[in-house]
């Protein structure tokens, strides 16, 4: 039996992220692992993510303020991290986001760190402590060959391995079963309404591709965006074609019925949602935004990549609505294309880092 750490700012926000350091920590405990999750902020819980895990609460919550106030926190952090490793002796200590990453690896040499951010989203000033605590650490996990390359390269370390996020596709598969009430045929998009995300883009495209009279378009999820597209959407007078459904907890209900699920962010890391559509057979349209989508999606095989437009994203759109075949052959060929990222190989390949 290991004793496992699995330490993240908070599981109460829905994130790729947070949804993979559940997942694993329920994995490792699943098989009678000793696990601990160790969370630090004070955001709002929303009940999102569930692990039969411990759970130990510290409350650091990050705070406003200048550089000091910043490497005042770092140290805090770091001590008391030292203090819980050393009283807990951890056999594995794993971490996700730079700000239970820089920690973890100054005040442990156990620590394997999770890089979920693009490195090019880091300011010169964040790249700078991020290199000086990841030298430190165990192993740096990207979770694509391109964030590989770039810590690699960019940050000159030599401890890097790469590891695909994880599916439980046992459970994905089991939860989609659940009814909907939508019983007309639609388009399906998933994340947290924010700029990155450019649900704006998505909208847009939707309207310029002229298929609504085919397909709605449900976008579910929550964020600081929602009322500016709501404008949006009534500007186009898609009220009724473009439903903004909010925050589903079983998304996996809406992609086993979906037509197909689109993706048009402007970054992404690797994530999770297309490889969750892709393993209920549900193919997936994603604009081909650095890193993560290139490495999931075989173009032409099991989805469709498309250029970081409006008219590519409407092309793309209108094609997979009009093309019946093309569906039913993406659909067929998505399940085998994500079987590497099923839960029980990537958390063996977690455990052997």
């Amino acid at each position: 039996m290991k004793k496992i750490a699995i330490v993240i700012g908070d599981l109460g926000m829905p994130g790729g992220a947070e949804k993979v350091a559940a997942d694993l920590a329920t994995e490792f405990h699943q098989r009678g692992h000793d696990v601990t999750v160790i969370t630090f902020e004070e955001k709002k819980k929303s009940g999102y993510l569930q692990t039969p895990a411990k759970h130990l609460h510290l409350s650091m919550p990050s705070r406003e303020g200048g550089l000091f106030n910043q490497l005042r926190l770092l140290a805090e952090r770091v001590w008391t991290f030292r203090k819980i490793f050393k009283r807990e002796q951890f056999t594995h200590i794993f971490s996700f986001l730079e700000s239970a990453n820089v920690p973890c690896a100054l005040a442990s040499p156990l620590a394997r760190v999770s890089v979920h951010i693009d490195p090019d989203e880091w300011t010169e000033r964040q790249q700078t402590i991020i290199k000086l605590a990841f030298r430190r650490a165990y192993k740096v996990v990207a979770l694509t060959n391109s964030m590989q390359n770039k810590l690699q390269t960019r940050l000159q370390l030599d401890n890097v391995v790469r590891i695909y996020n994880p599916v439980m596709t046992d459970l994905v598969h089991q939860r989609a079963k659940e009814n909907i009430q939508l019983d007309q045929p639609f388009i399906l998009a998933v994340g947290r309404l924010n700029h990155l995300k450019r649900f704006d883009r998505l909208i847009a495209a939707y309207a310029q591709a002229n298929v609504s009279a085919k397909c709605l378009l449900v976008i579910l999820g929550e964020g600081e965006l929602r009322a500016s597209l709501e404008k949006q959407i009534q500007a186009l007078g898609l009220n009724e074609r473009v439903l903004l459904l909010g925050y589903e907890s079983n998304p996996y209900k809406y992609m086993t019925r979906a037509e197909y699920l689109v993706m048009s962010s402007d970054t992404e890391a690797y994530p999770v949602v297309l490889i969750e559509a892709l393993s209920l057979g549900c193919p997936v349209l994603s604009t081909d935004c650095p890193s993560g989508p290139r490495e999931i999606i075989r173009d032409g095989e099991n989805g469709l990549l498309a250029a970081m437009s409006e008219t590519a994203l409407a092309g793309g759109i209108e094609r997979l609505c009009t093309d019946a075949q093309l569906r039913e052959r993406l659909s067929r060929q998505a399940p085998s294309s994500v079987q590497g990222n099923d839960i029980r190989q990537v958390a063996d390949a977690w455990l052997a880092v």
